[in-house]
Formats: structure tokens, sequence, C-alpha cells
């Protein structure tokens, strides 16, 4: 009879740890990235300075739908970026973004997996100064990275994401990537 309790114990510890686990799989989570930016691609031959990276930063929200696919929203400010030219003057260009993305997730070993993300990014640019000027438009996301799972919700990652299509003639046009850090947390 005790055999038999302690293997019906056993079990039952076992299905609900398989059960735990499941739950960690899948569900919302939330995360903060703080890294650098750099802009290029953008034409530069009528400034006499142009500063391509700044600090930047990331909030998303995403759901998990499964162990290796999620869903992921996220907005980023890709920092200010300051020129300086004689016949337009000084000031900045700022870029920022919404973006909606597909997470494709590889778990490696104990507590470590990669990622990739592919999406559209609504990129907003405005460019101060003597170049007033703003512009609107929707491009390629595409990102790579690591994370690691210190316990069931809390993690960090490390990554870098490209927004393809930033700014036009008037703001500059080019595109952005960022290299962030991150943390997060699965509800």
């Amino acid at each position: 009879m005790l055999k038999r309790l302690l293997v019906a114990a056993t079990l039952a510890l076992g299905a609900s740890g398989a059960l735990a686990q499941h739950a960690q799989e899948t569900g919302w989570y939330g995360g903060l990235d703080v890294g650098g930016s750099h802009v290029s691609g953008i034409n530069t031959d009528s400034l006499d300075s142009f500063d391509k990276s700044d600090m930047a930063f990331d909030v998303n929200l995403g759901y998990r739908l499964n162990r290796n696919f999620a869903v992921e929203g996220a907005y980023t400010d890709l920092g200010k970026f300051h020129f300086s030219s004689a016949a337009a003057g000084d000031g900045d260009v700022k870029p920022k973004a919404l973006s909606l993305s597909a997470v494709g997730i590889l778990p490696l070993q104990q507590n470590f997996s990669v990622y990739g993300k592919a999406g559209i990014a609504h990129t907003e640019t405005k460019s101060g100064g003597a170049l007033d000027a703003s512009d609107s438009k929707d491009g390629l996301l595409a990102g790579l990275g690591v994370m690691y799972d210190f316990n069931r919700n809390v993690y960090a990652k490390a990554g870098w994401d490209r927004f393809d299509d930033v700014g036009n003639d008037a703001t500059g046009k080019g595109h952005a990537d960022l290299y962030s850090l991150g943390v997060g947390y699965r509800f």
C-alpha cells in the first residue's frame, strides 16, 4: 500500500511539474531594453557634422504561443542624432518606431535560447532646427538575439534589431540598428 501511495505521489508531482513547465512556455511577457543605436545610409554630403550614434530604449509586450513562437509589439526610441551645417544650421534627427513582429525561439542548453524576429515597423522621424521636417512610413524590421532565463518568470536578453526604412530626403533617409541589453518578465 505504501509503495502505491509513493508511486501515485511521484506521478502527481511529475505531472504538476510538466504542467508548470507548459505554463511557462505560453503566455504574456513584457520587457525593457536599453542600448545604443546607429544610423547609416544617410547622405551627409551637405552637413559639416552628423552624430550617427546615440542611446536608445525599447519597451515590448508579447504573447508566447508555444515553446518556439511568439508575437511581439514594441515602442522604440532610437535616440537623437545631432547635425551641424553652415547652410542649414544645427538640429537633431529623432526617429521613433512602433513595431509588430513574429519571433522564432530556439531553446539551447538549460536556460539559454536564441531568437530571430521579422516584422513591420511604423517609423516617425522628426528633424529639428533649420531643416524642420518630419516623415512617417512603414518598413521592415529584423532582429537576432540570445536570452537567458533566471527563473520561470525573469529573463535577460542581448539583441540586435534593424529598422530598414527610416526617414526621407528632408529628414535624412537610411536605416537604424539597435544593439541592446534587456530584462523581461513572463506573466
